[in-house]
Protein backbone atom coordinates (compact mmCIF):
# COMPACT_ATOMS: atom_id res chain seq x y z
CA UNK A 1 0.00 0.00 0.00
CA UNK A 2 1.38 3.47 -0.98
CA UNK A 3 1.42 5.95 1.79
CA UNK A 4 2.64 8.91 0.76
CA UNK A 5 3.49 9.90 -3.15
CA UNK A 6 5.78 12.95 -4.11
CA UNK A 7 5.79 14.14 -7.16
CA UNK A 8 8.28 16.81 -9.27
CA UNK A 9 8.71 18.41 -5.64
CA UNK A 10 10.85 21.67 -5.99
CA UNK A 11 11.81 23.56 -2.71
CA UNK A 12 13.91 26.41 -2.19
CA UNK A 13 14.30 28.75 1.32
CA UNK A 14 15.27 32.74 0.80
CA UNK A 15 15.54 32.41 -3.14
CA UNK A 16 18.34 29.19 -2.82
CA UNK A 17 16.98 25.93 -4.78
CA UNK A 18 17.05 23.53 -1.72
CA UNK A 19 16.42 20.35 -4.38
CA UNK A 20 14.06 19.99 -7.40
CA UNK A 21 12.14 17.88 -9.13
CA UNK A 22 12.26 15.25 -6.17
CA UNK A 23 9.73 11.89 -7.11
CA UNK A 24 9.30 9.22 -5.04
CA UNK A 25 6.45 6.61 -3.54
CA UNK A 26 6.70 4.83 0.20
CA UNK A 27 5.43 2.03 0.78
CA UNK A 28 4.07 0.18 4.11
CA UNK A 29 6.56 -2.14 5.99
CA UNK A 30 9.65 -0.44 4.23
CA UNK A 31 12.01 1.86 5.74
CA UNK A 32 13.48 4.84 3.56
CA UNK A 33 16.72 6.46 4.14
CA UNK A 34 17.12 10.36 2.97
CA UNK A 35 20.52 10.67 2.39
CA UNK A 36 22.17 13.82 1.38
CA UNK A 37 24.94 15.62 2.48
CA UNK A 38 24.72 18.69 4.79
CA UNK A 39 22.65 21.29 3.64
CA UNK A 40 21.02 19.46 1.08
CA UNK A 41 17.29 19.19 2.53
CA UNK A 42 16.96 15.99 4.60
CA UNK A 43 15.34 17.18 7.49
CA UNK A 44 12.96 20.03 5.31
CA UNK A 45 11.93 16.80 2.91
CA UNK A 46 11.12 15.27 6.64
CA UNK A 47 8.90 17.97 7.17
CA UNK A 48 7.11 17.82 4.29
CA UNK A 49 6.37 14.16 4.30
CA UNK A 50 5.43 14.41 8.37
CA UNK A 51 2.76 17.58 7.09
CA UNK A 52 4.84 20.39 8.86
CA UNK A 53 5.30 22.05 5.89
CA UNK A 54 2.36 22.36 3.49
CA UNK A 55 3.23 21.04 -0.17
CA UNK A 56 0.75 20.26 -3.03
CA UNK A 57 3.11 17.88 -4.47
CA UNK A 58 2.74 15.73 -1.57
CA UNK A 59 -0.61 12.91 -1.44
CA UNK A 60 -1.28 10.98 1.42
CA UNK A 61 -3.17 8.07 1.77
CA UNK A 62 -5.74 9.20 4.31
CA UNK A 63 -5.45 5.50 6.40
CA UNK A 64 -2.17 6.56 7.57
CA UNK A 65 -2.98 10.49 8.29
CA UNK A 66 -3.34 10.38 12.41
CA UNK A 67 -0.84 7.39 12.81
CA UNK A 68 2.71 8.70 12.35
CA UNK A 69 5.12 10.02 15.19
CA UNK A 70 8.16 12.65 14.34
CA UNK A 71 11.21 13.37 15.68
CA UNK A 72 13.37 15.86 14.64
CA UNK A 73 16.55 17.42 15.67
CA UNK A 74 14.57 18.52 19.01
CA UNK A 75 13.87 15.66 21.29
CA UNK A 76 10.67 17.26 22.63
CA UNK A 77 11.04 17.26 25.94
CA UNK A 78 9.93 19.68 28.69
CA UNK A 79 13.88 19.96 30.35
CA UNK A 80 12.80 20.57 34.02
CA UNK A 81 10.82 18.16 34.95
CA UNK A 82 11.27 14.34 35.01
CA UNK A 83 11.62 12.09 32.24
CA UNK A 84 8.79 9.81 33.92
CA UNK A 85 6.95 12.83 34.11
CA UNK A 86 7.14 13.42 29.98
CA UNK A 87 6.21 10.42 29.09
CA UNK A 88 3.21 10.29 31.37
CA UNK A 89 2.16 14.16 30.38
CA UNK A 90 2.57 12.54 26.93
CA UNK A 91 0.08 9.72 27.72
CA UNK A 92 2.22 7.18 27.29
CA UNK A 93 3.78 4.33 29.71
CA UNK A 94 7.66 3.42 30.18
CA UNK A 95 8.49 0.02 28.93
CA UNK A 96 10.42 -1.35 31.15
CA UNK A 97 12.20 -3.55 28.47
CA UNK A 98 13.23 -0.81 26.67
CA UNK A 99 13.83 1.66 29.25
CA UNK A 100 16.71 -1.09 30.23
CA UNK A 101 18.05 -2.11 26.69
CA UNK A 102 18.42 1.66 25.98
CA UNK A 103 20.67 1.82 30.14
CA UNK A 104 17.33 4.84 30.16
CA UNK A 105 15.80 2.73 33.71
CA UNK A 106 17.57 4.55 36.72
CA UNK A 107 16.72 7.96 35.05
CA UNK A 108 13.45 7.76 35.14
CA UNK A 109 13.15 10.00 37.93
CA UNK A 110 16.30 12.32 36.82
CA UNK A 111 14.97 15.81 35.54
CA UNK A 112 15.45 15.44 31.88
CA UNK A 113 18.08 18.62 31.93
CA UNK A 114 20.65 16.20 33.97
CA UNK A 115 20.87 13.75 30.93
CA UNK A 116 23.53 13.59 28.43
CA UNK A 117 22.64 14.21 24.82
CA UNK A 118 22.93 10.60 23.76
CA UNK A 119 20.57 9.61 26.75
CA UNK A 120 18.14 12.14 25.83
CA UNK A 121 18.14 11.11 22.30
CA UNK A 122 17.37 7.44 23.32
CA UNK A 123 14.48 8.60 25.26
CA UNK A 124 12.76 10.58 22.15
CA UNK A 125 12.99 7.72 20.41
CA UNK A 126 11.56 5.13 22.71
CA UNK A 127 8.72 7.82 22.79
CA UNK A 128 8.22 7.68 19.10
CA UNK A 129 8.30 3.67 19.87
CA UNK A 130 5.78 3.61 22.73
CA UNK A 131 3.51 5.98 20.35
CA UNK A 132 2.53 2.68 18.38
CA UNK A 133 2.50 4.96 15.38
CA UNK A 134 2.54 2.61 12.13
CA UNK A 135 4.89 5.33 10.62
CA UNK A 136 7.73 6.93 12.57
CA UNK A 137 9.21 9.96 10.51
CA UNK A 138 13.04 10.43 12.43
CA UNK A 139 15.51 13.31 11.61
CA UNK A 140 19.05 11.72 12.40
CA UNK A 141 17.80 8.67 14.96
CA UNK A 142 21.70 7.32 15.45
CA UNK A 143 22.95 10.90 16.59
CA UNK A 144 24.65 10.52 19.31
CA UNK A 145 23.87 7.09 20.31
CA UNK A 146 26.65 4.18 21.58
CA UNK A 147 26.95 1.45 19.23
CA UNK A 148 24.93 -0.65 21.84
CA UNK A 149 21.83 1.48 21.13
CA UNK A 150 22.44 1.79 17.47
CA UNK A 151 22.18 -2.16 17.34
CA UNK A 152 18.93 -2.16 19.62
CA UNK A 153 17.26 0.48 17.90
CA UNK A 154 17.94 -1.56 14.41
CA UNK A 155 16.46 -4.68 15.56
CA UNK A 156 13.58 -2.36 16.88
CA UNK A 157 13.43 -1.11 12.99
CA UNK A 158 13.02 -4.71 12.24
CA UNK A 159 10.14 -5.54 14.37
CA UNK A 160 8.42 -2.19 13.83
CA UNK A 161 8.51 -3.51 9.99
CA UNK A 162 7.48 -6.72 10.15
CA UNK A 163 4.28 -5.45 12.08
CA UNK A 164 3.47 -3.63 8.74
CA UNK A 165 4.94 -0.46 9.90
CA UNK A 166 7.10 2.27 7.60
CA UNK A 167 9.73 4.10 8.48
CA UNK A 168 11.40 7.02 7.16
CA UNK A 169 14.83 8.86 8.34
CA UNK A 170 17.57 11.07 7.34
CA UNK A 171 20.86 9.53 7.93
CA UNK A 172 24.38 9.91 7.36
CA UNK A 173 25.86 7.38 9.54
CA UNK A 174 24.66 4.42 9.73
CA UNK A 175 24.27 1.75 6.90
CA UNK A 176 20.98 0.06 6.59
CA UNK A 177 20.42 -2.83 4.91
CA UNK A 178 17.52 -3.25 2.93
CA UNK A 179 16.59 0.69 3.08
CA UNK A 180 15.13 2.22 -0.23
CA UNK A 181 17.79 5.46 -0.47
CA UNK A 182 15.88 9.01 -1.67
CA UNK A 183 19.35 10.60 -2.83
CA UNK A 184 19.06 14.65 -2.24
CA UNK A 185 21.98 16.49 -3.73
CA UNK A 186 22.87 19.81 -2.31
CA UNK A 187 22.44 22.47 -4.60
CA UNK A 188 24.97 25.53 -5.20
Amino acid sequence: MILYKVTNLNYEIDTRVLFSNVSFEIKAESIYEIRGANGSGKSTLLKIIAGLIPCKEREINGENDNSVSYLGHKNGFVEEITLRDNFNISGLNINKKLFNEFGLSKFKNQKFFNLSYGEKRKAALLRVIASNSKTWILDEPFAGLDEESITALKKIFEQHLSKQGCIILANHQEVILGSNKIMLEKNA
